[in-house]
């Protein structure tokens, strides 16, 4: 092997296109118990908020966070953006 040339690792035989195969292929994995070591997607980042912001820190009943939680997941706000709409609502 001269200097310049790349090793093929056996890989050659590979052709685009190959994306049903590579998914048969997990897909057997799955199935048979082995993890896929492909890195998960992560999720950005929304831009920053240009207002002025603070924390806090509630002690609350597990049921009432974890409804919070999933009522934000599936309206996809942040927990920011769910607290201001539920302030919102407050009546003085």
């Amino acid at each position: 092997m001269s200097a310049d040339a790349k090793p093929s690792f056996g890989f050659d035989d590979i052709k685009p296109g190959a994306a049903a195969v590579a998914r048969e292929i997990d897909a057997l994995g799955e199935r048979l118990g082995f993890a896929s070591r492909e890195a998960t997607v992560r999720r950005r980042r929304r831009p920053p908020v240009e207002e002025p912001t603070d924390q806090i820190n509630v002690r609350a009943a597990i049921a009432d966070i974890n409804r919070f939680v999933s009522w934000c997941e599936r309206k996809r706000y942040s927990y920011r953006e769910g607290f201001g709409l539920l302030v919102a609502k407050i009546e003085d």
